[in-house]
């Protein structure tokens, strides 16, 4: 009964919805397939442009491994929706980053940059706090800013707990 389903679009996409080859999966289509999913809690992030404008086509590659954690018991239920950039916003790449400004800095969260209470472990809510603060932080570089949005409708108790930090991680992780 405890589940969790995790949704995560990095790619292309126009005000319309989500380009998956030859094809456009439209917005509302894919909130509604995953608001119709059984999971106790259900996440969607999308790391995608509002126009399919784009000079080049995002690139990919392999990172280091880690673990996204959660509990047997889900103490929330509900959808919580995350995106790159505002709706009438480019979502901004990075050639030194070799990626996307977002995905890099929802990453780094995820991987402990983003627990801020120093707890070991990493919240919804921490890691689209830092995901947020970074990328526009990021982009102020650029010639236009990038607000990530989120959507929450959720309930429950205490926070969402993405990721559990090792001791020896958090002991060495350091700026």
């Amino acid at each position: 009964p405890d589940s969790v389903l995790i949704v995560y679009y990095s790619g292309h996409a126009d005000a319309s919805g989500l380009h998956l080859g030859d094809t456009t999966l439209p917005f509302d289509e894919l909130r509604a397939q995953v608001a119709r999913s059984s999971a106790t809690l259900r996440l969607l992030v999308v790391d995608s442009c509002r126009s399919g404008g784009l000079t080049r086509v995002k690139g990919v590659r392999k990172g280091q491994a880690f673990e996204i954690a959660l509990d047997d018991s889900v103490a929330a239920s509900g959808t919580a929706v995350i995106t790159s950039s505002a709706a009438g916003e480019d979502s901004q790449e990075s050639d030194r980053l070799r990626g996307s400004f977002f995905s890099h800095h929802l990453t780094t969260g995820l991987r402990g940059a983003a627990d801020r209470d120093a707890n070991g472990e990493v919240t919804l809510t921490e890691a689209y706090q830092y995901a947020y603060s970074q990328t526009l932080r990021s982009s102020s570089r650029t010639l236009a800013l990038q607000h990530p949005t989120y959507d929450y409708a959720i309930k429950g108790r205490g926070g969402v707990v993405l990721t559990r930090l090792s001791r020896a991680r958090r002991s060495t992780a350091r700026l």
